[in-house]
């Protein structure tokens, strides 16, 4: 499968705290959760894959805030905010992303990427605390 695109988020799971289980909801279903907040944003990104390797979480914001935007030294490119940018890999036909955590696990060292599963046209990746699934926006 090519990931180059645009990618919206189809489901989004979220750790529960009572047994630590991860439930996930779609858009719809978050935006109907109460103190949704800090969802909201990871349920109205776009992810874009690009040739060059760069994998840029993209947000729509009204026209009127985008100069605000660029005042607050967020990039704007195409009339959307880049709200996070990192880069992604393909490695013997699979895909990863670098979450920029660093680090070691009994003395060896870490990776700091993470594998992007592939599920039929959906891509799974999986986060500190979250789970997102992508679907082709």
């Amino acid at each position: 499968m090519d990931i180059i695109g645009k990618w919206k988020v189809k489901e989004l799971g979220l750790m529960q705290l009572g047994d630590m289980s991860m439930k996930m909801f779609t858009p719809a279903e978050i935006e109907n959760l109460e103190d949704n907040e800090d969802y909201l944003q990871f349920v109205s990104s776009i992810y874009n894959f690009s040739n060059d390797g760069k994998l840029d979480i993209l947000l729509e914001v009204p026209e009127e805030l985008l100069e605000n935007a660029k005042k607050e030294g967020l990039e704007v490119k195409d009339n959307v905010v880049i709200i996070e940018s990192t880069d992604w890999k393909e490695e013997n036909g699979e895909y990863f992303y670098n979450t920029h955590i660093e680090g070691e696990t009994l003395g060896e060292k870490v990776s700091p990427y993470n594998k992007i599963n592939v599920d039929g046209d959906c891509l799974i990746m999986d986060m500190l605390f979250c789970k997102i699934i992508l679907e082709r926006a």
